[in-house]
This record gives C-alpha cells, structure tokens and sequence, in this order.
C-alpha cells in the first residue's frame, strides 16, 4: 500500500470508462493487429499478475522530474474529476485531503525516494492517490488492510526518459488482501482504479510528449504460490488496551499515530534521537508530518533513505513498494470501544513477494555485488525490529496508558 523503504501499496483504477467505451486514452496498439502483448515501445507484457505496472514514458532526465510529478499532483488537487471526467468520486493527493482540513504543500505531499543507480543516487518522486470511495470499499473486508493504502505512482529517469509507474491494484487486491470474501469485486474494483488513475495521469500530461505503455513489472507468480498466502504473513497485527480500563475514540488513535510521527522525526532530526537501539546508519523519519485520514484508520510512513537506497539499487521500478505503513484505528472487532490496533506490513513478506527473485536478478546483472547481496539476507527483519521499537517507544510516550493484549 518518503524514502519509507517500502510503503505499501494502494489501490486503483476505472472500468467503468472502458467498458463505456468513454476512456479518451485507451492504449492505440490495443485497436491495432490484435497484439495485447505489447506496449507503444513494443515491449513484451507479462498477462499474469505482476504488482509493477508502467503508465507513461516521457524523454527527459533526473531533472524533470519534479515538474512532471507536480503536473500529475496539480491535476489531482485542482481538478473535480466527477464533473472532468466523469469518476464516480474524486481523487486526493495524500496529505492534501481537503475534506480532512489539509492543505496542498508540494514539498511535504511529494515524497522524493532516493534511487541508487550504482553510478550515483537521484531523488524520484512518490505520489500517493487517496480515494475515500475505494477505500471503504476497500476497508470494509478489514481494517488491517489499510496498511496496503493508498495507490502509489512514481515518477524516475533512466537519464534518457522520464517514467511514470504505480502499483498494479488488481495485482494487489490479489496479494495484500487473500482471505477477503470479496475478491470477485475486488478485483473489478482494481480495474476501476488502474483505469482512472491511467486516465488521470494522460490527462495532466497532455502537451507532453508521452508514450502510452502497459508494460507489467517485477516478479511473476504461480498459482500455487498466491494460493499459499494468508493475512497473517502479511500483516502484523497488534492490540492495545487501556491498563486502567478506559474507552478509546478515533482521536485517541490519532493521538497515538501522531506519536509515532513525532517519534520518527523529520530529516533533521531522525527517529535515532528519539528511539535508542535502531539500526545504526538507518536514519527513519517520517514521510509526512501528520497521518494520513483514511476513513477511520489513521496512516504513518517511515522513511529510510539508507533502506531506500538499497531496494532501488536492485531496480527503480520497486520504487512503489516504499515507504513502511503502519495504521492506527479504534479496533472495530471490540464494540466496547475498549482495543487500539496498529498494523504493520510485515517486511519479510514485503521483500519476499514485492522484491521476488530481485537479489537475485541484480546480482547477475552485476549491479550488486556477492557481499551486497548477502547484506540483503537480513534487511526484513532489520527493518521490521526498528519499526516495532519505534510503535513500542511510542505507545509509552503517548499518554494513553496502553498495555497489548495479544
């Protein structure tokens, strides 16, 4: 669903347009010669589920990127895409939700993702879609899944183009939500998503010199695989009550996510001022400096740019896999209102799943080397022990006198 190493993923998009046939971009090559397998830059595409999906291409280089990125948040923050385009809801750049009381910063809602090329590291640019339709829908099959929102777009260069990638949301509702009883509709709800974001994104671009693409990116799966995966390795789930019996409310896990944020810190002062024992060059901050509103959960990202660095060295195309979401909410399993609950993406399945086979791939095309590629062996649970010694410094801190209760 920052540099947050891997954020977790969100979701996308709009059928709707194209089974009206009313999508003003749908892809040319799809009307021409029949050849589904291939993009405008006649690259071979994968009809499998892959989480990575390429939206634009656009010449240009490193130096771009920041006025391509604001092209793609400007439209989103200033346009009604009801009356424009006709979605059944409109779209939010995270952090800029007006119907939370945000305001649009451009330097706080783009979260620029440092990418280690091998020959030198360059900022990227994170755009994070927020809809508040989909995301109930979304919600409603649990609220742990918030930790796999909002839908995420990025924005690198290879030096020659610019590209634009997101999260695949089909894709995604298939690995981050498996034991959801509504697949069937999650999955036409995927489609709605990829297909409106798509269309967002040509239409802030219009003018430019883009190439349509719908080239899928990064690991493939089996059946047998996907078939195997449950919540549980996905999410780590962890409840909290009161050791003096109170009744929590929303603001009670807002104050407790704003806990976390002051916790993390910012670039000047990092999460290891605030939090003893992290892991030492890691330098975690938050991507924002409040949570993100979803619904009734409430969203924090943590941002390390040495982690960041070292998922994009194996490629820039898991740029979206970053940064690490954890989401605070009013538990609604205890209709006493007496549960706080954080969930966490769990690293080991994140770079399982989401970084598959890419150690390995890299270290073949000698952009990593034998001993880099071991350091990798122990990144997840590296990662994961930092995020739970920030939660745990922060459910001290926060006043609420929480004790877990699982």
């Amino acid at each position: 669903m920052g540099s947050k190493w891997f954020n977790v993923v969100a979701v996308g998009v709009m059928a709707v347009f194209v089974l009206s046939g009313c999508d003003p971009f749908k892809d040319d090559n799809n009307n021409n010669n029949n050849n589904d397998n291939k993009d405008d830059n006649n690259q071979e595409v994968f009809s499998g589920i892959r989480p990575y999906q390429r939206v634009a291409i656009i010449p240009g280089t490193q130096d771009d990127i920041p006025s391509i990125a604001l092209k793609i948040s400007d439209y989103v923050v200033y346009t009604d895409e009801v009356k424009k385009l006709g979605f059944p809801s409109n779209w939010a750049i995270a952090g800029a939700n007006p119907k939370e009381g945000e305001t649009y910063d451009r330097d706080d809602d783009l979260i620029p993702i440092p990418v280690n090329t091998g020959d030198g590291v360059y900022k990227s640019r994170v755009i994070e879609f927020c809809n508040g339709f989909y995301a109930r829908k979304a919600l409603a099959s649990g609220q742990h899944y918030g930790s796999a929102l909002p839908c995420e777009v990025s924005v690198h260069s290879d030096g020659k183009n610019v590209y634009v990638d997101m999260l695949d949301s089909k894709a995604i509702f298939t690995l981050f939500f498996p034991d959801a009883t509504n697949q069937e509709s999650l999955q036409t709800m995927g489609e709605s998503i990829n297909a409106e974001i798509r269309t967002i994104i040509f239409s802030a671009l219009v003018g430019d010199s883009v190439s349509k693409s719908t080239e899928k990116l990064g690991p493939k799966f089996t059946q047998s695989e996907l078939d195997s995966i449950q919540d549980g390795s996905i999410y780590q789930v962890s409840k909290y009550q009161s050791t003096i019996g109170s009744t929590f409310s929303d603001a009670d896990a807002r104050i407790l996510s704003e806990t976390i944020i002051a916790n993390l810190g910012n670039k000047v002062a990092t999460a290891d001022t605030n939090v003893p024992n992290l892991s030492e060059g890691s330098s975690w901050r938050s991507a924002r400096p409040a949570p993100i509103a979803v619904t009734n959960i409430f969203v924090t990202e943590a941002c390390s740019p040495t982690y960041a660095e070292m998922a994009t060295k194996l490629g820039a195309e898991y740029i979206t896999a970053l940064p690490c979401e954890a989401t605070v909410y009013l538990d609604d399993a205890d209709s006493s209102g007496k549960t706080i609950s954080i969930s966490i993406l769990n690293p080991h399945f994140m770079f399982e799943t989401m970084f598959k086979g890419a150690v390995a791939k890299a270290l073949k095309d000698k952009k990593i080397t034998k001993d880099e590629a071991k350091e990798y062996e122990t990144l997840a649970s590296t990662v994961l022990n930092d995020l739970n010694r920030i939660v745990d410094a922060s459910i001290v801190d926060s006043g609420l006198s929480l004790k877990k209760v699982n």
